[in-house]
């Protein structure tokens, strides 16, 4: 086997110069202006554009997934790949000087600003365009714009239920910015006021028609489901889940994949499956190359991110159950230890690594563990319910399984989570957003790196670049960082 050590490649020399200013100018080749938005078609390539930067290793390409698995206990990277991003995720290794965000300040506000810019172009009211095509389009850029500021908000500010919300979040950018304009910082239950509030804008506006590789209304309700569950209302978590999957259970628009073809949704020739509400679509011709997800992952591609021991296990638990393939194991020719790698992102052959997966931003799975988890919160009124979507997922995923009631707590929905979205950047919120603390020792744990984390320790949170504070020094830094 090669995995003895590799040169550091131009992914990690770009992480680490990418700047966390919002406001720079760059990368130009995406950014678009109110200016330039005049017709139909400039809209169309405007909202393009948004999703090109999405479609960033910046961002859904690799920064935002990594962040949400390799900070939890379920995934981590190997020692051979100490140079990359994950690493520095990994072991915590964040400062004002180098914060190491991977991009998750700067891009998630440079789509904010586009998509803006496109909002005000489509208000302007001076396009020769049907209003459900405009509609469609403004409901789009209204989506990730509360999807950019939802993210931003889960690195940077301390979960809702750490303190009711009262904590710093991130600025919130609620118009089309120009580049003297420094917003403050709000606080995290501000933030996810104007979240709902635009992601209920958006999703009367948005199609319900599938668009590849687009938000429409039923990413949106999704979206929502999620963010109010992250808040802590999880009543209308409940509700908005729900009534979303029994819509969709009855026109069938999007179905959760059977067990015989569980495996068969995460293909390489099967994307936009059944369940994927919303995608990051990648290409032969428009990918991230070895700098994408799919190839850190991938043990011929650099294997830089694999399953951490404790996960295998809890996954052999249950040889039967359908999730069971997707880890296997190979052994490092270097150090000659076994290591469990994700399939979920596999390539074009077994020792093929892919470069044009594409990502999945949200699923109809995690829809299902959304209205289970936000039940069990609200207590036996809602315990049935909770039960029966609970179980769909438990069933499909071994049919001989089943969750009775006494068994139906925040910590089984928890593992079923972790069971089910594992390598699709939940497991670290899921447990700091619960207060649980999470577990990071034994196996091939690297030494130095935090054992134990919770919302406690100051940097379960990113600090703010100290590049922000030459704009606005008065901005508040995350506490136990300095803005230097």
């Amino acid at each position: 086997m090669k995995k003895i050590y590799f040169i550091v490649t131009m992914m990690t020399l770009m992480l680490a110069s990418c700047t966390d200013s919002f406001l720079d100018k760059e990368p130009s080749a995406s950014i678009t202006t109110e200016e330039a938005i005049t017709s139909l078609g400039d809209v169309k390539v405007a909202i393009e554009g948004m999703y090109s930067l999405m479609a960033s290793t910046y961002y859904y390409n690799a920064s935002m997934f990594l962040y949400g698995d390799v900070k939890g206990d379920d995934m981590q990277p190997t020692w051979w790949a100490s140079g990359r991003s994950a690493y520095p995720f990994y072991t915590f290794e964040h400062s004002a000087a180098v914060p190491n965000a991977g991009g998750l300040w700067g891009r998630p506000y440079y789509i904010i600003r586009n998509a803006w810019n496109i909002v005000k172009a489509i208000d302007s009211g001076e396009m020769d365009a049907s209003a459900s095509e405009l509609n469609d389009y403004r409901g789009q850029a209204l989506a990730a714009i509360a999807l950019c500021h939802f993210d931003m908000l889960r690195c940077y500010g301390y979960p809702y239920a750490k303190d009711g919300g009262k904590s710093w979040g991130v600025p919130i950018v609620d118009h089309a910015i120009g580049f003297d304009e420094y917003p403050d910082r709000n606080t995290v239950a501000e933030c996810f006021d104007f979240i709902i509030k635009t992601l209920q804008e958006a999703i009367p506006l948005l199609s319900t028609n599938k668009n590849n590789g687009h938000i429409n209304a039923y990413a949106a309700r999704a979206l929502l489901s999620r963010v109010y569950l992250y808040c802590e209302r999880n009543k209308e978590a409940f509700d908005t889940a729900s009534q979303l999957i029994e819509e969709l259970w009855n026109n069938g628009q999007y179905y959760l994949a059977s067990n015989e073809n569980y495996i068969a949704q995460f293909a390489l020739n099967n994307k936009f499956s059944s369940e994927a509400l919303f995608q990051i679509a990648n290409t032969t011709t428009s990918n991230p190359g070895r700098d994408g997800l799919s190839y850190l992952m991938h043990w011929w591609g650099y294997a830089a991110v694999v399953l951490t021991d404790d996960f295998g296990d809890f996954l052999k638990r249950d040889p039967y159950d359908v999730r069971r393939q997707i880890m296997t194991t190979y052994q490092d020719g270097g150090d000659l230890l076994y290591y469990n790698l994700l399939l979920k992102y596999p390539g074009t052959a077994e020792n093929v690594p892919s470069f044009e997966n594409n990502y999945t931003v949200i699923r109809l799975s995690e829809v299902y563990l959304i209205a289970a988890e936000a039940a069990q919160k609200l207590g036996s009124a809602y315990t049935d319910a909770g039960l029966r979507y609970l179980n769909t997922i438990v069933q499909r995923g071994n049919p001989n399984n089943y969750v009775e009631a006494a068994d139906f707590t925040l910590d089984r929905v928890l593992d079923e989570r972790r069971k089910e979205l594992v390598g699709e950047g939940h497991r670290y919120f899921d447990l700091l957003r619960n207060g649980k603390t999470i577990v990071r020792r034994g196996g091939k744990h690297t030494l130095g790196a935090p054992e134990e984390i919770n919302w406690d320790y100051f940097k379960c949170v990113l600090p703010i670049a100290k590049t922000q504070f030459e704009f606005n020094p008065d901005m508040p830094q995350n506490p136990g960082y300095n803005k230097e």
